[in-house]
């Protein structure tokens, strides 16, 4: 190795330490622009990797899991820092957290619909006189049960309040 130093001056001044070629100058001193490309690369190459593009959509609890092994497994490897990754826990944890509730959200939205749907298929009479059943419609039946007095069948029968009856099935005239 030559003991000569470079001719060349560094950026603040002071002499360069590197070690002279031929003409005097060390190799970034004879060749400038060099020295810029040459950072680039260095820079490129060190710069931080952009992870795989995960798939759009929700995360489920299995998947944060698979990002926690992966993370854990980057930092022992030293793919990424230990600071980085417990940035990326702390963003797991708090999407775990809310899981639960989009779930909900999402079963509720849903109930809804349904709800609406059913509701726009059977018409609905606001006149409070008329029964809600269907039957009226179409003519047949009425709102009575059979424990009510004015049945239609018992009227038919003469059991209805008109008609007098004391329950026994027998009419009171005979």
């Amino acid at each position: 190795m030559s003991s000569k130093r470079c001719q060349g001056k560094t950026a603040a001044g002071a002499p360069c330490r590197a070690p002279a070629t031929a003409g005097g100058l060390c190799f970034f001193h004879a060749n400038p622009e060099k020295a810029r490309a040459l950072g680039q690369v260095g820079g490129r190459k060190n710069r931080y990797q952009l992870p795989d593009s995960m798939p759009r959509g929700p995360l489920s609890a299995a998947d944060l899991r698979d990002i926690l092994v992966e993370a854990i497994r980057d930092v022992r490897s030293k793919k990424i820092t230990p600071r980085t990754a417990g940035a990326l826990s702390q963003l797991c944890n708090s999407l775990h957290r809310i899981l639960p509730a989009t779930d909900l959200e999402a079963r509720l939205a849903r109930l809804e619909q349904q709800l609406a749907e059913r509701e726009s298929r059977t018409p609905v009479d606001t006149d409070p006189t008329r029964s809600l059943t269907r039957q009226d419609e179409t003519g047949g039946g009425t709102d009575a049960r059979p424990g009510d007095a004015d049945t239609p069948v018992e009227m038919e029968r003469g059991n209805g309040a008109d008609g007098g009856s004391d329950g026994s099935g027998e009419a009171e005239g005979s």
